[in-house]
Formats: structure tokens, C-alpha cells, sequence
């Protein structure tokens, strides 16, 4: 599990707005924060569960699931770019394509599983394990 602001800084990395040696702002965590649980919001109302819950604060716990946690990250920094373009594209066609192709991979890998409707016997047939009478033979 990541905490908010892990999320919303390697989101912020993966475009460029800050570097591994620099800080993020509190204005760019607000942002983020706001984007975060937006996307949150979002994907709970489209069923695509990934763990993610929406926080109150940028460094509370998210709980994603821990192999969602590269499509959470570049979605969310698809959904920044807007924020921090400054009159240009900060985000590449390869952050756009990646964001898609980790997002259908995690969709597949937590897909909620429905059984067909069926009607099984109540008993089994003699000779799979069912006995009769409630004594055990000796």
C-alpha cells in the first residue's frame, strides 16, 4: 500500500513536473489530492476495483492492491497533466497508451466473478461418500 502523497509524487515525476532530487509543492498536492480521490470516485462507480479508497488527507494510506499500483499512477497522472501543461503537452503518447494498457490489465485481474446459475442435488449418489444412516461402519 502507498500513501497518497507516494502516489501523487510519482505521478508528478512521470511528468516531469518534479525530479527525484526536488519537492512537490503543497499547491501540486492539493491537486493531486483533489485528482486522487476524483479518480477514486470514478472508477468505484464504473466497478473497477483496484483497492482504492478515497482520503481525506495527501499522506493517508490509499490501499490500492499492490499490482495496481503502476496503472493508479500513470492514470493519475494522465488525469494531472491538465493541471500542470503550462500551454504544452506534458503528457506523452507513450504515458497515454501505457496509463490504457495497465488500466485493462488491472480491470482483467480484478474483474468481479459471478458462478452460473446452477441447481446441484442436495444428495450425492451412493458410493461418492454417502452413507445412508448416521453410524459409521466398522
Amino acid at each position: 500500500m502507498s500513501s497518497g502523497t507516494e502516489l501523487i509524487t510519482d505521478a508528478l515525476m512521470q511528468l516531469g513536473v518534479v525530479s527525484a532530487a526536488s519537492t512537490e509543492s503543497p499547491e501540486a498536492l492539493a491537486i493531486g489530492l483533489r485528482v486522487l480521490n476524483s479518480m477514486t470516485q470514478l472508477w468505484l462507480s464504473r466497478d473497477i476495483r483496484v483497492g482504492l479508497t478515497p482520503i481525506a488527507a495527501a499522506g493517508d494510506e490509499v490501499g490500492e492492491f499492490s499490482d495496481a499500483r503502476n496503472a493508479v499512477v500513470a492514470n493519475l497522472a494522465l488525469e494531472m497533466a491538465p493541471y500542470f501543461d503550462n500551454g504544452k503537452n506534458v503528457a506523452s503518447e507513450d504515458l497515454r497508451q501505457n496509463a490504457h494498457r495497465l488500466l485493462l490489465h488491472v480491470k482483467g485481474l480484478h474483474r468481479q466473478l459471478t458462478s452460473p446459475n446452477l441447481t446441484l442435488s442436495a444428495t450425492t449418489p451412493m458410493g461418492a461418500g454417502n452413507f445412508q444412516t448416521f453410524h459409521r461402519p466398522v
